[in-house]
């Protein structure tokens, strides 16, 4: 039984549609019975993933010898030591599977299939890039759009409240020891990012976030051990997250490896800021010792 299908191509697909190819995908003979001079082609071509979570590689082929019509359909299990490969290299192994080279695919017609990398699950890779003074503003309006989108799914009334206010944001890049990292994809387009300092064996995020509408991916996971990775000689990180951010506190605990150590409120304020609870919300201090 199959739990999900991926198809790449249907002979029988509409110019416009996902799985329309204007090359013909027949060829020669390739398994199976065979009558002199038949005309053989593929059905169709597609990846599935199976209720155990293997993957397999199915092409059905086709042919006609004359009145006759036959077919057979190809299904090759995908090993599962080449989900270790970069996604490049996967995709030259998998295009050797299920007669889809004989049949005229190429690796190309898998890479120009979007949603085809994360059907396999592979995710896509993330690069950190030093906050450049030209992409300061939208890098905060993404930030703020973020923190915002987690404010208004605890809060379903018509609640004002800003989260991240533009002085908070501000004070956070001028701080000792402060680095901004927007966090790029692939095709270049910023996807989250972080604020942080570090100062000798001390580190603090002060925040990070994941553009609205990319979120629930492993951005910010992969943001997080890109950071960890750039500062090796940090051995305590600290931050800090509102209650009310259910998602938030999950990602710190359960993703990234933090405690929590700490919690202010109205009657246990922040030192560092006493002006926080005008709205007597709470705030959660987490750490995360690295040695």
């Amino acid at each position: 039984m199959h739990k999900e299908k991926f198809m790449i191509y249907r002979r029988d697909a509409k110019k416009g549609e996902a799985t329309y190819s204007p090359k013909s995908h027949s060829a020669p003979h390739f398994e199976g019975h065979y009558v002199e001079g038949m005309e053989e082609w593929a059905s169709w071509y597609c990846f599935n993933k199976k209720d155990d979570g293997t993957y397999e590689a199915e092409l059905d082929e086709a042919w006609n010898e004359g009145s006759h019509y036959g077919g057979g359909t190809i299904n090759v299990d995908i090993p599962k030591e080449w989900f270790a490969l970069s996604y490049d290299e996967f995709l030259e192994h998998v295009i050797t599977l299920a007669a889809a080279k004989h049949y005229g695919f190429t690796i190309d017609d898998l890479k120009d299939r979007k949603g085809l990398k994360q059907f396999f699950g592979f995710k896509d890779s993330i690069k950190l890039i030093r906050l450049s003074e030209e992409h300061t503003i939208a890098f905060k309006e993404e930030m703020q759009e973020a923190f915002q989108h987690g404010f208004m799914a605890y809060y379903k009334d018509d609640n004002q409240w800003q989260v991240l206010p533009d002085k908070d944001f501000y004070q956070s890049l001028e701080a000792e020891g402060a680095e901004a990292y927007e966090a790029v994809s692939e095709d270049g387009q910023r996807v989250g990012g972080a604020i942080i300092t570090a100062n000798g064996n001390m580190g603090e995020l002060a925040f990070l976030y994941v553009k609205v509408g990319v979120q629930s991916k492993g951005i910010g996971q992969t943001i997080w051990k890109a950071i960890e990775a750039m500062h090796p000689e940090i051995e305590v990180w600290e931050t800090c997250t509102p209650y009310f951010d259910r998602r938030n506190i999950h990602f710190y605990i359960n993703r990234c490896g933090f405690h929590a150590v700490e919690f202010f409120n109205e009657h246990h304020p922040d030192p560092n800021m006493p002006e926080q609870f005008d709205q007597e919300d709470g705030l959660f201090k987490f750490e995360k010792r690295m040695k």
